[in-house]
């Protein structure tokens, strides 16, 4: 089996960003409006669609696409 390359590792450490931040809301109990779980959830999709480059998948990339909007709205409605 071939090394990891940069962009698998990239799109490796965001699937752990996902679960850090699931982890922290389910098991800790962490409110999920915290600011930790929301920069998790930031990070996660960003470098999921980074690791995209090297191997495009468009259901992959939509739920990316989606999953960090949606993040961002939640933001933007806490800071409002």
């Amino acid at each position: 089996m071939p090394g990891l390359s940069l962009l698998d590792l990239l799109g490796l450490l965001g699937c752990a960003a996902y679960v850090a931040a699931h982890y922290l809301v389910q098991v800790l109990r962490w409110p999920p409006a915290a600011r930790t779980p929301v920069l998790l959830n930031l990070v996660g999709p960003a470098l999921m669609l980074i690791s995209l480059a090297g191997a495009f998948n468009l259901a992959s990339f939509l739920s990316q696409c989606f999953w960090l909007v949606l993040t961002l709205v939640g933001c933007w409605r806490r800071r409002r």
